[in-house]
């Protein structure tokens, strides 16, 4: 395949998959209780990432599923938090640790490294890293993907 037909390719599939993203994920959100912080897992919808979900975990216990163009997010205690990504190829710092207050929000991006650990050009693994993104970012991140259970 031609890196033209590629790209195209991703191009027609990320418009596919724009059209059927709820634009306002947080108007389907309840107040946060009080007393407790909130943390947004997401994914863009990207052409090298592939349809596959995969288990987040907040200090080693999953709490949902990241897929591509979508968001989950759980309530949870203020504290510290590692919040990881389960990952066919270990990278460089992939998870990342927070600390939490009451009436927080983090926002934390699932990235996919696409051909981070295969040999040659058969793309055969998935390999993830966790980012925490600014707050004003990840706000607008989020408000064109679909929300999820996780």
């Amino acid at each position: 395949m031609t890196a033209r037909r590629f790209s195209v390719i991703c191009v027609l599939l990320a418009g596919l998959g724009l059209g059927a993203c709820d634009t306002a994920p947080q108007a389907a959100l309840g107040a946060l209780p009080a007393g407790m912080a909130r943390i947004y897992v997401y994914r863009d919808a990207a052409c090298y990432d592939g349809f596959e979900w995969t288990a987040v975990s907040l200090n080693g216990a999953v709490v949902g599923s990241s897929a591509p163009g979508a968001v989950f997010y759980r309530d949870v205690a203020p504290g510290t938090y590692r919040i990881e990504a389960r990952s066919d190829q270990l990278y460089p710092e992939q998870a990342k640790t927070v600390a939490v207050a009451p009436g927080t929000t983090t926002f934390v991006k699932i990235q996919v490294q696409p051909f981070w650990g295969n040999s040659g050009r058969q793309w055969v693994h998935h390999t993830y890293v966790v980012a925490i993104v600014d707050p004003a970012i990840g706000q607008i991140q989020v408000g064109s993907l679909r929300l999820t259970p996780g």
